[in-house]
């Protein structure tokens, strides 16, 4: 019904949001939500912190005591604009170890908007949107040495729930932190010029806390909120709305809820890691609650909190597996990582942790020193979307511990044994390093960090390098236990992480480390050799050999070559790139053959003579189509043509006719994807040449493909030849006559819309006439379709009526058959009177006021209106209202724009998961449908040379094309034909829609937009 609809559709998920109706008024008390947790046998719950102690924590992260350190955000939902605030940090201690802090202390508490933390540099990192600030404390002692520091800033305060946050140090000494999918931000450091800035809209990004250099890591997700490495020093973050878990490479650009991604030449993203889904399918708002179906499957969609488990107080069993807070399931999830090509698979394993607590609403987990989990907890109902400060309780908050005490001593699991006696800041440095064989991370990562602050104080002796170094280059002895070899392992990397993370090796040092019989130290070597600097011509030569070795270098290292790759000169990548794309077993793998796309994009625009020379090598498909379509574009001059270019294309089409027919399918499907939507384009100059070849292959795939581009080229003779096979003039199949018919219509040539005209006298080829016709300006078309009209199916009828709105001429045709009701009124849905109105001709609109009556912009009267529909709109009424029948209303009403129960269409926001059963909601929304038109849903009017008016929603927009979903198909426009383009303030759905409508239909349309589930439609009589 409205784009208002579901503004929150498109968003998701931080942790608390739009007020609904709960089970109970307030939470648990904070010690009984602990203890009625369920956990697996041998686990207890403690709350180490609640409310008052804590409220609203947003995050949290430890010092290296052991403390915890929580952002109290007050400010969320409503960021502030003025740097004023009273958001908190405070320190969390439990002093005598029952797993329940006993000291509190306030460290800092004019924070705004803050919503990430990491400790560590003499101070404390915060995300205070749109910034981050470092916070001094060099002497430790709880108190801010002075103000904050604003070190970055420029992310987009508008992102809401979708905001900069989730701060982590990576194993590699970066600041990680992640912003979702609404944050356009342009950042950099104070005063910094947009030009130089870095501009992101999704992903990951991270900051050196030395060198203070920011950049983007990686691109995509929605609303990435949890971040954390396993024991191979690989990123995962949980992620909502979309698959919950990504893999993260740096340089990777990934799956999206919508929009395009950062790059407009990516034309391929990196799917989630994940094997399955936590909903039992269905929109993912269906799992609210998290039981039945969707409990089963895991709880629902909205996840928040990454931790891959590396502590030592759980079984083994959990070690290395990844665990994410499902908010609607009020659960722990737990996923199984297992290397699949170059990355991962995660595989369901059992739920782990079951909170009571209606209002549990968990965000982050993390091991602490002690190998027990913390999980906090933002306590309140409900989600972000349309969150306002009413909606907000800022009194609760929890943080729990959970804690595994087995019957007995439990198995050691790390053969090294290591203990920490003291605090870590008052070990030596040899004393750290030894630090690197504790079995929990947590230990491990603190040390390292540590010894990086040291590293950046010039504070490292010699020994201590030679000492790291040492356990980099040790041995595996094959006659230990595997236990053992497996820990051993695990420190050699643990070492080399700490050496590149202190910034201790040289060139020299990391050619010889890319040569490790470890890949992953070699893929460590190579990223850090290529991270600010251009590596030496030994470590070009080393990467060009790795990836060119085949089977034996490993995919998992040729996905660190790819993601290298990314940050070399472009003229010192055709080497390597080559070498990688010689590997046909890699076609199929998961993140090669984007990843190393990513890295030979640019190389195309640089040298497309190599390019189109790099065609006839590479042996992944996928790359060749992407090749094909970005030398295209660089024929075109990127949206601006050049005549120096002309040869670019002979030369591709060169490379097209040598080719055999597996080659010519992928270069045919890139130059498909290059032109789509478009009417014309240049030919070649060899085009007489080349098409015979093409045309003469056994592969019916290429004949198809090159017939396309002969019409395209404006083939005369080809296009001739399927104008014959359309009409039949010789004999083919229904399918051939509908792919003649649609590659024909392309062309917009008036006398092939008087032949359309003739094929709406066959029932199998009408459907696409009367769609087709929409595109010509023939005077014949209008009182042809009115005739017809009562003889139509259903289908077919939505199509004239669209057909019949394309232009002002046929608008007024279709107002005459209505007013006549040669086309019934019940029949014509808001959406049509909506692109009436966009046709912005004044005949057109006195006319339609005639025949449709008042469309007024907006009731001033609503509230009223809404009163009186309320009075009568009573529970005792809805009930009973015949469902079917307003499951039939919906159809012939809504469904033109919306989804329902997977029915309708997808102009505008799916309905399945929006407040259907808030009557308040429902009647705001259709009295006022402009109220409020999300983003991503606004209309687009577009006013094209022949007089067409074409209304919808842009799905994609190229410097030659654009996607338009209208109300019954996809149009795809060339960006020349259009005069005129302007976004409309206005839903597609006008207002009014009740007002045409009896009361008990009013009854029954409400009910069913309220239907927990489908029903079937009215039996015919």
């Amino acid at each position: 019904m409205t784009r208002r609809w579901i503004t929150f559709v498109l968003l998701v998920l931080l942790a608390c949001g739009q007020r609904t109706v709960s089970a109970q008024d307030r939470p648990l008390p904070p010690a009984e939500a602990a203890g009625t947790m369920k956990l697996p046998a041998g686990f207890t719950t403690t709350l180490f912190a609640g409310e008052p102690d804590v409220v609203q924590p947003i995050a949290f992260t430890f010092d290296d005591r052991g403390r915890l350190w929580v952002i109290e955000c007050l400010s969320y939902p409503t960021w502030k604009e003025d740097g004023t605030g009273s958001d908190r940090v405070t320190i969390l201690e439990d002093t005598n170890g029952d797993g329940r802090h006993d000291k509190r202390t306030v460290f800092f508490d004019q924070g705004t908007n803050l919503s990430g933390i990491e400790v560590g540099f003499g101070g404390v990192w915060l995300t205070a949107v749109p910034n981050l600030i470092f916070i001094p404390d060099a002497n430790g002692d709880d108190q801010p040495d002075g103000p904050a520091k604003v070190l970055l800033d420029g992310w987009d305060l508008k992102a809401k729930h979708n905001v900069v946050g989730n701060l982590a140090w990576g194993p590699d000494g970066w600041l990680y932190g992640l912003n979702g999918i609404l944050s356009n931000s342009k950042v950099g450091k104070p005063g910094t010029p947009d030009v130089q800035r870095v501009e992101m809209n999704c992903g990951v990004w991270r900051y050196h806390p030395v060198r203070h250099t920011f950049e983007a890591y990686a691109h995509g997700t929605t609303n990435p909120w949890g971040i954390d490495w396993d024991q191979r020093g690989q990123m995962f973050i949980t992620n909502c709305v979309i698959k919950h878990l990504f893999h993260v490479v740096p340089g990777g650009h990934y799956v999206r809820m919508s929009g395009q991604d950062i790059n407009p030449h990516s034309y391929g993203l990196i799917e989630s890691c994940a094997d399955h889904q936590h909903w039992a399918g269905g929109h993912w708002t269906e799992s609210r609650g998290g039981e039945g179906a969707h409990g089963d499957a895991g709880g629902g969609h909205a996840h928040s909190g990454s931790m891959i488990y590396l502590g030592d107080n759980w079984p083994a069993e959990y070690r290395g597996n990844a665990f994410t807070l499902n908010i609607h399931g009020r659960r722990l999830n737990r996923d199984l990582l297992e290397r699949h090509g170059s990355g991962y698979v995660a595989r369901h394993a059992s739920d782990f942790a079951f909170s009571q607590d209606p209002w549990f609403r968990g965000l982050h987990a993390k091991y602490g020193p002690d190998g027990g989990v913390f999980i906090s907890d933002w306590s309140d109902t409900g989600e972000c979307h349309d969150y306002n400060e009413d909606d907000c309780d800022r009194t609760g908050g929890r943080i729990f511990k959970i804690v595994y005490s087995p019957d007995s001593e439990p198995e050691e699991d790390s053969p090294l044994g290591v203990r920490v006696e003291g605090r870590l800041v008052d070990l030596s440095n040899k004393q750290l390093v030894g630090v690197h064989g504790h079995r929990n991370e947590w230990w491990v990562r603190h040390a390292r960090r540590l010894l990086q602050e040291r590293a950046a104080a010039d504070k490292l002796d010699a020994a201590t390098v030679e000492l790291l170094l040492a356990q980099v280059t040790h041995m595996i002895n094959p006659d230990d236990s595997l236990k053992l070899q497996i820990w051993t392992a695990q420190r050699r990397l643990r070492a080399a992480q700490t050496l590149i993370a202190c910034g201790l090796l040289d060139d020299a040092a990391l050619v010889t480390l890319v040569g490790h019989d470890d890949p992953d130290i070699a893929g460590l070597a190579m990223l850090a050799a290529v991270d600010g600097r251009r590596p030496s011509a030994p470590m070009l030569d080393q990467m060009a050999s790795l990836a060119g070795e085949g089977e034996s270098s490993g995919s998992a290292l040729r996905l660190s070559i790819a993601s290298a790759l990314q940050r070399l000169p472009l003229k010192d990548r055709w080497p390597i790139a080559k070498a990688l794309l010689a590997h046909a077993e890699d076609a199929d793998d998961r993140n090669l053959p984007l990843m190393i796309w990513y890295a030979v994009e640019p190389l195309v625009p640089a040298d497309p003579r190599q390019a189109i020379g790099l065609l006839g090598e590479a042996q992944i498909p996928l790359v060749r189509q992407y090749l094909a379509r970005r030398i295209v574009a660089v024929h075109e001059g990127d949206g601006q043509p050049k005549a120096s270019n002309a040869w670019v294309l002979d030369e591709l089409f060169r490379a097209l006719v040598a080719g055999d027919d597996a080659v010519r399918l992928d270069i045919l499907a890139g130059l498909a994807q290059a032109y789509r939507g478009r009417r014309t384009a240049p030919a070649p100059a060899g085009w007489s040449e080349y098409f015979p070849a093409l045309k003469s292959s056994d592969d019916a795939q290429v004949q198809d493909r090159a017939v396309a581009l002969a019409v395209l080229f404006g083939d005369q003779k080809e296009m001739a030849r399927l104008e014959d096979l359309v009409m039949k003039r010789t004999r083919a199949t229904l399918s051939e006559r509908q792919r003649a018919l649609e590659l024909l219509v392309t062309k917009l040539e008036p006398e092939f819309g008087k032949s359309v005209l003739m094929l709406l006298r066959e029932p199998e080829l009408r459907p696409d006439a009367i769609r087709a016709l929409a595109a010509f300006d023939l005077p014949e078309i209008p009182p042809r379709l009115v005739t017809m009209y009562p003889n139509l199916s259903p289908v077919e009828r939505q199509d004239a009526i669209q057909t019949l709105t394309a232009r002002p001429a046929f608008a007024l045709a279709l107002l005459a058959a209505i007013e006549q009701e040669i086309v019934p009124r019940h029949e014509v849905s808001a959406l049509v009177v909506r692109q009436l109105q966009a046709l912005d001709n004044q005949q057109v609109s006195e006319r339609l006021a005639s025949v449709w009556g008042d469309i007024r912009p907006a009731s001033a009267d609503k509230q009223r209106r809404i009163g009186e529909l309320k009075e009568r709109l009573t529970p005792e009424h809805l009930q009973l209202a015949d469902l079917s029948r307003g499951r039939e209303l919906f159809a012939r009403t809504c469904a033109t724009c919306h989804k329902l129960f997977d029915e309708g269409s997808r102009v505008g926001p799916e309905l399945t998961g929006s407040q259907r059963t808030n009557l308040d909601y429902v009647l705001d929304n259709v009295l006022d449908p402009s109220g409020i038109v999300p983003r991503d849903y606004q209309a687009n009017i577009l006013r094209l040379a022949d007089g067409r008016v074409v209304q919808g929603v842009i799905l994609e927009e190229t410097p030659q094309t654009l996607a338009v979903q209208t109300a019954n198909e996809i149009v795809r426009i060339p960006t020349g034909e259009i005069q005129a383009r302007k976004v409309s303030p206005l839903s597609m759905m006008p207002e009014g829609l009740l007002d045409r409508l009896s009361p008990d239909q009013v009854r029954d349309l409400v009910s069913y937009l309220a239907s927990p589930r489908q029903v079937p439609l009215p039996i015919l009589e």
